[in-house]
C-alpha cells in the first residue's frame, strides 16, 4: 500500500479497506499528533483528537473531492478541525458542527496554500512567523492553532475586529 497515493487509499478506505486507514495513519499519524498537540499541548487530548480524526476520516473518506484540495490538506483539515472542538469543549465553549466536505477548502489543488503546506516545514514556518509584528503572529496563532474566532482574537487581544480580520 505505500505506493499507493492518498487520493487512491482514501478511495479503497471509502470502499471498506482496513488496510487503507493504516497506511494512512501510517503516513500521516505524526504530523497529526504533532499539529493536534502544538494545539492542544495534553497528551490525552492529542490522543484523543487524533483517534477521532482519523476514524472521522474512515466514515467521511467517500466525502473528500480532490477538486477542493489534496488528500494530505484535507487529512490535515481534518484533524484541526476535531482538535479545535476538542480545545473549545475544555475551554467551555460549545463545538461547532464543521462538514468534513470542509467547503472552504481551495478550489484548485494547485493553489498557494497547498504550495505553503507541502514546502514549508515547522522550522520554516516558524521563522516566518518570527519574522511579521508580534500582533499578527500573536492573531495567527490564535486561529489556527488555538481555534478561536476573529470577535474572540479581538476581545482577548484588545486589537480592533476589522485589524483582526485584515
Amino acid at each position: 500500500m505505500e505506493e499507493l497515493t492518498d487520493e487512491l487509499l482514501l478511495q479503497l478506505l471509502y470502499a471498506g479497506n482496513e488496510e487503507a486507514l493504516g497506511a494512512l495513519y501510517d503516513r500521516y499519524g505524526k504530523v497529526a499528533y504533532s499539529l493536534a498537540y502544538r494545539m492542544l499541548g495534553d497528551v490525552h487530548a492529542v490522543e484523543d483528537a487524533v483517534q477521532e480524526s482519523f476514524i472521522n476520516i474512515w466514515r467521511r473518506a467517500g466525502s473528500f473531492s480532490n477538486s477542493r484540495g489534496s488528500a494530505r490538506t484535507w487529512i490535515m483539515a481534518v484533524v484541526h478541525h476535531r482538535s479545535i472542538d476538542i480545545g473549545r469543549k475544555r475551554r467551555g465553549i460549545p463545538p461547532r458542527e464543521l462538514p468534513l466536505e470542509l467547503e472552504r477548502m481551495p478550489e484548485a489543488p494547485n493553489d498557494t496554500w497547498t504550495e505553503f503546506v507541502n514546502i514549508l516545514d515547522g522550522d520554516s514556518i516558524r521563522e516566518c512567523l518570527d519574522q511579521i509584528p508580534k500582533e499578527q503572529r500573536e492573531a495567527i496563532q490564535l486561529a489556527y492553532f488555538d481555534g478561536y474566532t476573529q470577535r474572540e482574537i479581538s476581545e482577548s487581544t484588545g486589537i480592533p475586529l476589522g485589524t483582526v480580520k485584515g
